[in-house]
């Protein structure tokens, strides 16, 4: 039940979610747009023992065996990102360190091997590549006057990358729609559960507290809205309950307002979710049918008539009351307003208590 409630609020602020959604991919795309690419290249270098050093068997075990301490790899590896070996190759290269800020480098050891990988990113593939090919080799001379009993050696020189690792249009914007996506559903969300409150004042301020149903002017004005924009048939009808006018005001206000919001409830009961139920006047109950030519409104009426006629047991006597409903029923003519639906109706329901209690309007009837 809360999911269906949930997806409901979603329906009513689907609007909010697509404005998150595209605003964030928009935003994503300008921003990916204007920022520069930036690319990485890589070079990897394996380390093992020096053949000139080991004599024996032994000898090769032993080298292996330090190895596989890791003490030594991790160490060249510190080497290839020190900032002695970076700041002799832009000496070596004649580059100012202040020009290259936006260059990084970093060295790691591949797991489970004695490989170490060196990368180096930045705006300019051509000066990347420059640079972790001229750090390799300072690195490998620097290891080769240090460590004599193992070689670094070049394994992949570095190549220039045909993409840049960043941005990624497509894959920034798809971030970005999933990231709009969850934001959207917040906010719409939000709003939904911010404004109930407020809707639920509004509704409560717009319903008759004897029988809960819509009071006459909050009714007259959905009536105008309708008939303004109205582009199908519907059908205005107005509830006199006729049995009611000696008892109206010498009933306790307990016992009227349960005879008034049975009333309502049973015209509920016989109407669809989307038709109107109103207060209209102390004796008469309004009913908006939308979508409904007269025809079928007489049907409708004529079943909610027969319902009204069950008598209703009254608390404080046990007597039985009989609202003797009358019902008259004005079909939507073309041209019509607000004022003249309801006169219409109006002269229906006078026909109607002169004609067996219910009587229909017809468009095509003239007055």
């Amino acid at each position: 039940m809360e999911i269906k409630l949930y997806f409901k609020m979603l329906q009513r602020s689907w609007w909010i979610i697509v404005v998150t959604v595209a605003t964030a991919i928009v935003v994503t795309l300008l921003i990916s747009y204007y920022t520069p690419p930036i690319y990485r290249v890589v070079s990897r270098f394996v380390v093992t023992p020096n053949a000139a050093f080991i004599t024996d068997q032994s000898g090769v075990l032993n080298s292996l065996t330090v190895l596989d301490r890791r003490s030594v790899i991790t160490t060249y590896s510190e080497i290839l990102k020190s900032p002695r070996i970076y700041l002799e190759t832009l000496e070596l290269l004649n580059m100012n360190e202040a020009d290259l800020i936006a260059y990084e480098y970093d060295a790691v050891v591949l797991p489970d091997t004695t490989i170490i990988e060196f990368s180096v990113q930045g705006p300019d593939k051509a000066i990347a590549v420059l640079l972790a090919n001229s750090i390799a080799q300072q690195a490998v001379n620097y290891v080769q006057n240090l460590y004599q009993a193992y070689d670094l050696t070049l394994l992949d020189p570095a190549i220039t990358p045909q993409l840049p690792i960043k941005p990624l249009p497509l894959r920034d914007a798809g971030l970005a729609m999933v990231v709009g996506l969850a934001l959207g559903v917040g906010l719409a969300l939000i709003r939904e559960l911010l404004s109930a409150p407020l809707q639920n004042f509004m509704q409560k301020s717009h319903i008759d507290s004897q029988s809960l149903a819509l009071k006459a002017n909050a009714f007259e004005e959905r009536l105008e809205n309708v008939a303004f924009a109205s582009t199908e048939d519907f059908s205005l009808c107005i509830v006199h309950l006729e049995g009611l006018k000696d008892f109206i005001d010498v009933l306790p206000q307990s016992t009227l307002e349960n005879i008034l919001r049975n009333v309502n409830r049973t015209l509920n009961n016989q109407l669809r979710g989307n038709d109107l139920v109103g207060r209209w006047k102390d004796l008469e109950f309004s009913v908006l049918l939308f979508e409904t030519p007269g025809d079928a409104a007489m049907n409708t009426m004529r079943r909610v008539r027969t319902a009204l006629s069950v008598p209703i047991k009254i608390d404080v006597t046990g007597d039985d009351l009989h609202l003797n409903p009358f019902i008259g029923i004005a079909e939507y003519r073309v041209g019509d307003t607000a004022q003249s639906l309801i006169k219409n109706t109006d002269w229906a329901l006078e026909m109607a208590k002169n004609n067996n209690g219910l009587y229909l309007l017809r468009a095509t009837q003239p007055l």
